[in-house]
């Protein structure tokens, strides 16, 4: 195996790979305080184009939150648990532990970014040595798009999570029990799946990268099949155990979804992907640091591939395809908030791993000296950008949210029933209905004054339901319960007869 060049002594080994583990270790550890410390925060503005910072978080977890609060999943259309299983699951099992509040809901996504570093930093170190592994972890733990939305409530940390843990045990695809790692695999590729179903394009490219490379060695086919095996009969459980059984429901969750129409004609396809960088949610600049360093580690992979050991040029092919595919679909979606790419990052922070662990052997002369002065230059380039931005982001932080909620919670009647965009959000911890009314895609449409007795309604300042022009009397007669800035707005509940 190779490996970047070193010169230890056997009495220094022991103590050396000590020394590894905590830093290891140190460096997630680190990011955990970072991001529980601020874990009441309202999202920094101008991240995102979109407005998901501001009613996503709540609209992920609002089922998890309904089954510990009213003790069913679903009060309404509004039905999120069926197409994202393992989150809400995860989540409601936080609430019954911790109580539902938004810092409860973020322990999630904080929990599952500092796995992933765990993950990329000991996963790595074996095949491609400390400085490379740390690489690794210090490059998605200390990229701008982790550090925003690692500690916010939103799917894609956990599915980043599930595809670490997943793409990694491709390292695993040569081993005599090759097929009991695939199955395990699968197991975390399929959650990644369950997570959120679009992660289903990038486990393809994790799979298929893997079967071009080791398609003829008999361990590597066996890992391969048992993964896929694994996926596919989570598929038919799922279809068998929820999807038939809630089909109205789920396909007014798939309304829900943003339109994707990404079969268009092939000069559309052609416009979005050249035209991806510029309208990217401002991804490109957001991620320079790890984009740079995973592509110049594909093009030092590349040159190195004839020194890789197998099982290394298995993980190389894997992250290959898990960015081919996964970027891929992203570059011809119309609609792509630069919260869909932080699923990439591990793949990205792979390739830079490999990448240095490639310069190590291509530049075999170097002292290991030298190789830990690139490794720690590298490190610093990658996380300084987003640390500075975090740390502006929280010396301007507002903790408007949970006093909101709070507020909202004792002014509230238990078994009320409250409508509007971010009502999930500001009724969060209220054991109250939260309808989400969205019109153009028939969700919770009609009079919900008269069908489902609303007599709360939260919306931006000037609003109104479309059903208060039946009910006029009552809509003049409301009374303002609390007004307050929340993103953009200035949003209010109101009260009504």
């Amino acid at each position: 195996m190779v490996t970047i060049p070193r010169v230890a002594s056997p009495g220094t080994s022991q103590n050396r790979a000590w020394l590894g583990h905590v830093i290891l270790v140190a460096v997630p550890l680190v990011l955990l305080a970072l991001l529980w410390a601020f874990v009441r925060a309202d999202p920094a503005p101008g991240i995102s184009v979109s407005n998901g910072p501001y009613t996503d978080e709540a609209w992920d977890v609002i089922n998890a939150r309904n089954l510990v609060l009213l003790g069913r999943w679903s009060t309404d259309d509004w039905n999120l648990h069926l197409v994202n299983v393992p989150f809400s699951a995860i989540q409601a099992a936080v609430f019954t532990v911790a109580g539902v509040g938004i810092a409860q809901a973020r322990y999630v996504s904080i929990a599952a970014t500092v796995i992933t570093m765990l993950a990329l930093g000991f996963g790595l170190r074996r095949r491609l040595g400390l400085e490379a592994a740390l690489l690794a972890t210090a490059a998605y733990g200390g990229s701008t798009l982790v550090l925003f939305y690692g500690r916010l409530a939103f799917l894609e940390p956990t599915v980043a999570m599930w595809l670490t843990l997943g793409g990694l045990l491709t390292l695993r695809a040569r081993d005599v029990r090759s097929g009991r790692w695939g199955l395990l695999a699968g197991v975390a590729l399929a959650l990644a799946i369950g997570t959120k179903p679009s992660a289903a394009v990038a486990v393809v490219g994790v799979l298929s990268g893997l079967a071009v490379v080791g398609h003829r060695p008999g361990p590597v086919r066996r890992w391969v099949v048992a993964a896929a095996t694994v996926i596919g009969v989570a598929g038919v459980a799922w279809i068998a155990l929820i999807g038939l059984p809630n089909l109205a429901a789920v396909r007014t969750d798939l309304r829900i979804w943003p339109s994707e129409p990404i079969l268009s004609s092939l000069g559309g396809i052609l416009h979005e992907v050249v035209t991806f960088p510029t309208r990217s949610d401002g991804f490109f600049v957001l991620a320079a640091p790890i984009l740079v360093t995973g592509v110049g580690g594909l093009v030092l992979a590349v040159r190195a591939r004839g020194s890789m050991p197998p099982e290394l040029l298995g993980l190389f092919a894997a992250t290959t395809g898990w960015l081919i595919l996964g970027l891929g679909l992203l570059s011809v979606a119309p609609y792509r908030p630069n919260r869909y790419e932080v699923p990439m990052l591990p793949a990205l922070a792979i390739m830079s791993g490999i990448g240095l662990w490639a310069l190590g052997t291509l530049a075999g002369s170097w002292s290991l000296l030298r190789m830990r002065a690139v490794a720690s230059v590298l490190v610093l380039v990658l996380v300084a950008p987003g640390l500075v931005s975090y740390a502006q982001w929280m010396r301007a932080a507002t903790y408007r949210l949970p006093d909101i909620q709070a507020a909202v919670a004792a002014a509230i009647p238990a078994g009320s029933v409250v409508q509007g965009l971010i009502a999930p959000a500001f009724a969060l911890q209220a054991p109250v209905v939260t309808i989400v009314s969205r019109p153009p895609t028939q969700v919770n449409p009609g009079d919900l004054y008269a069908m489902r007795g609303v007599r709360w309604y939260v919306g931006a300042d000037g609003s109104a339901p479309q059903w208060a022009a039946l009910h006029p009397e009552a809509w003049a007669a409301r009374s303002t319960v609390l007004c307050a800035r929340w993103g953009s707005e200035n949003d209010c509940v109101w009260h009504l007869p």
